[in-house]
């Protein structure tokens, strides 16, 4: 499998529209959000997805979501009202910038809730398995 990093909202959309769908409104592992919704909110709040492609057939899966701080912690509590459980199993981690190579903080989906990052954090992600 490749990984996809730094997808562009638009570009997720468009390939998503390859998959049924019933694939494209399902949450993967049970926990994550649908995909098309990880999608509509990365576009609403600036945001870039992550992801698996399967080289040689339809197939790509979403799941997670980076975005600038003060958007993150937004998008946390929207997680945390419209998709239950997900925020509970969300890895969660905050990056120095778009090119950072580590984080600088990690943490669960539900930590995000309270808005305290540590000084210099500029992204943020939520992933899931």
């Amino acid at each position: 499998m490749g990984r996809l990093v730094d997808v562009p909202p638009a570009v997720a959309a468009a390939a998503l529209e390859y998959l049924s769908a019933d694939a494209r409104g399902a949450r993967p592992n049970g926990t994550q959000p649908a995909m098309t919704w990880l999608a509509a909110q990365a576009a609403e709040l600036d945001g870039r997805l992550v992801g698996s492609l399967v080289p040689g057939r339809v197939f790509v899966r979403f799941d997670g979501i980076q975005l600038g701080h003060e958007r993150g912690c937004v998008l946390a509590r929207r997680i945390d009202a419209e998709v239950p459980g997900a925020l509970e199993a969300a890895v969660a981690e905050a990056w120095s910038s778009w090119e950072a190579e580590r984080p600088v903080w990690t943490g669960v989906g539900t930590d995000l809730l309270d808005g305290e990052l540590p000084a210099g954090a500029a992204v943020v992600g939520l992933w899931w398995d």
